[in-house]
């Protein structure tokens, strides 16, 4: 079998930050977290051989966990000129190359190549934010020849032809492939993908394109899942952004790119189009070949079945088609309503339904909301519940009741109104923010139970989980429950009282997260009698006490010994920030020392509003002016998740090295504590003056 390296496609790898720096020898040593727990870990070290050349670690060593040797899939896969992201959302990763697709899916044990399922005795896992795959799965999936030396711990991996491939049973270890020499590159004139085009709404016609700047020689289509098209674009260069989530589809949740050299030094682009489900679409090349048209073919919705369930006291709603039904479901008021928009879809239903039979509905509809969208209206009384699920070619809605009343939740406007059976002194009413943990409540000035009544109203629209009302000691609340940090006001109108739910960035014209990494069962490193996670939660306090009357408005991610995921910290940065800053200590030999901070460079940076690495930059030179440190620089990292996720200005800045005597002793010292901090929120001062958004 002829292995084409160059070509292989590690996408969807999860890669973090490693809590602490080891300095590899003959005994390893080290804090293991996996499995939501700390583990010690001291064995002897094993090493990695590709086609005789020993790989030395980076930043996470080949490791065995319970008699099983893991590989750090990112070093991996660099050492085999191959690139390594993350989806977050699926948990998986696709291993593609010329000869194979294989899918892997985190802690399970199951995996796919070329759609058939194979089984791996241990399943790939996530060991200090690192992904790490069972060095078996790695020789049975690509086809690789494994050995294990017991006697050296030596693992060595040969990227030949696997005739009798050997994988090894007691703890094994990989070794560093020999990259193939890169053959020259062909003569090609090269033309450059420069446009994305995507429907101007969800209810438009669902069409996607893209431009390239002449004639594409050729592209293919690789099968990779149901929910995903793939299209590589050969001797195309890639002058697109790398991601885009802003797809105006309910069948497109996102398009991604990625540029990358084919075994013969040919450049190809991947572009990838992330679906809800699987669709029925033509793919069509202009007679020029500058452009490709991915149009997705209408659904046909052409039943619908309506009946109450009395053992569960719930109204029930299916609806069928001939496809997918990539539906959006919601709630709008006055009068209150459930609606169910299905894009790129033919009606075959009637006008109205007949909902005698219903105890929530008091009448249904359906229309089409413009030429492609099929919309369907249940009109329900008051605060009515529901919920919905989406199988193969149908939708099952069910709506029930509930115990608040005279109120209801626009989930498309995020407003929720209260009707006026009672007065309500607006200027009394309290706002409680607890979006550490996840709520804000809106406490009103009385017992308002016999009007709003009590319970939890589920919505679950990516910025309210639900909302709960409970009244207590005389006054009622609201509780609202956050997807996402969010700002809360109460207006009067004429017929009833209005709380806006608002993304901060529509309140404040400046907003910053700060991070103190790690946190709880993630301690992260350790020196000279101190730990990373209480130094870091310091400094961002001070941090954001100095930015205290700045004009921003600072969020932090946690202000306790709490571990929230280095995912979830991104995501926060995405929905509500201009910029992240996450505040970390190095750690390595008990030489290294001084400051340095990271950054990644986003597809969205333009030369005149702030970017990660202008913020990199101020940080730096502020800390380094202020306290004299080693000025280690900015480092441009693609390997850590923080980074690799957020879209906005992000940095890591790494104070000081805790291994170091010198560096542990003065970062001790509050002193210098107020002065490293006073330093980053100057610096991030004069970041906010850069143009933001």
């Amino acid at each position: 079998m002829r292995h084409k390296w160059k070509r292989l496609l590690l996408t969807t790898m999860a890669v973090g930050m490693l809590s602490s720096a080891t300095a590899f020898a003959a005994n390893v040593s080290m804090n293991l977290f996996y499995n939501g727990k700390n583990h010690a870990y001291n064995a002897k070290e094993i090493v990695v051989k590709i086609d005789g050349k020993t790989m030395t670690p980076k930043d996470m060593p080949a490791v065995a966990i319970d008699g099983r040797t893991l590989l750090p899939m990112r070093q991996i896969a660099q050492e085999l000129g191959c690139e390594v992201t993350w989806n977050e959302e699926a948990k998986q990763a696709y291993v593609i190359n010329d000869d194979y697709t294989l899918v892997f899916e985190m802690n399970k044990a199951t995996g796919y190549k070329n759609g058939k399922t194979f089984t791996m005795d241990v399943p790939p896992m996530i060991v200090n934010d690192r992904t790490m795959l069972p060095v078996r799965a790695l020789a049975s999936a690509l086809d690789l020849n494994i050995q294990w030396d017991d006697a050296t711990r030596t693992v060595s991996i040969k990227t030949t032809a696997n005739t009798t491939p050997t994988t090894p049973t007691t703890p094994t270890n990989p070794t560093t492939p020999t990259i193939p020499t890169t053959p020259t590159t062909p003569s090609v004139n090269y033309v450059t993908l420069n446009k994305v085009t995507v429907p101007a709404s969800k209810t438009a016609e669902q069409t996607f394109s893209v431009q390239a700047s002449g004639a594409v020689s050729s592209y293919e289509e690789v099968y990779v899942a149901d929910n995903k098209i793939v299209l590589d674009f050969y001797g195309a260069k890639n002058g697109l952004a790398t991601s885009l989530t802003a797809t105006n589809s309910g069948i497109v949740t996102a398009v991604r790119t990625a540029e990358h050299t084919a075994d013969d030094g040919t450049i190809y682009t991947r572009v990838v189009f992330d679906l809800t489900g699987k669709k029925n679409y033509t793919i069509t090349q202009s007679a020029d070949k500058s452009k490709l048209t991915i149009a997705f073919k209408s659904v046909t919705v052409s039943d619908i079945a309506i009946r109450h369930n009395s053992s569960t006291d719930r109204d029930i709603i299916e609806v069928g088609g001939d496809s997918t039904l990539g539906v959006n479901v919601y709630t709008l008021s006055n009068p209150s309503r459930v609606v169910v928009d299905i894009p790129n879809a033919v009606s075959e239903l009637d006008s109205t339904f007949d909902v005698s039979a219903l105890e929530y509905v008091t009448a249904g509809r359906a229309a089409m909301f413009n030429d492609t969208t099929l919309r369907l209206v249940f009109e329900v009384d008051g605060m009515a519940k529901y919920s919905y699920t989406t199988d193969n070619h149908a939708m099952t809605l069910q709506i029930f009741s509930s115990s608040m009343k005279n109120m209801s939740y626009d989930t498309s406007a995020n407003k929720l109104y209260l009707q006026k059976k009672d007065t309500i002194q607006t200027g009394s009413v309290k706002i409680n923010d607890h979006y550490l943990d996840g709520y804000t409540d809106v406490v009103l000035p009385g017992d308002y139970s016999e009007t709003f009544g009590s319970g939890t109203y589920d919505i679950d629209n990516g910025v309210i989980k639900s909302i709960q009302v409970s009244t207590s000691g005389g006054k009622t609340t609201i509780r609202f429950n956050q997807s996402r940090i969010s700002c809360y006001s109460i207006t009067e109108e004429q017929e009833r009282y209005v709380i806006s739910v608002k993304n901060p960035q529509d309140v404040y014209s400046k907003v910053l997260l700060l991070d103190a990494g790690h946190g709880g069962s993630d301690p992260g490193a350790s020196g000279n009698g101190l730990t990373e996670k209480n130094l870091t939660l310091t400094i961002m306090q001070k941090v954001a006490n100095y930015l205290d009357g700045s004009g921003i408005k600072v969020y932090v991610t946690r202000n306790s010994d709490t571990y929230p995921t280095n995912s979830s910290r991104a995501q926060s940065a995405n929905a509500i920030a201009d910029a992240m800053v996450s505040i970390h200590m190095n750690s390595g030999s008990a030489v290294a020392n001084g400051t340095e901070v990271l950054y990644k460079n986003h597809s969205n940076d333009t030369g005149s509003n702030l970017t990660s690495l202008k913020l990199a930059q101020l940080i730096q030179n502020s800390i380094v002016s202020a306290t004299g440190n080693t000025n280690r620089g900015t480092k441009l990292r693609t390997d850590l998740l923080i980074l690799n996720t957020t879209t906005v200005p992000a940095v890591i800045v790494e104070t000081v090295f805790i291994s170091n005597p010198g560096d542990a002793l003065k970062i001790s010292q509050e002193d210098y504590q107020n002065k490293v901090a006073k330093a980053i929120a100057d610096a991030i001062e004069e970041a906010f003056t850069y143009p933001l958004r």
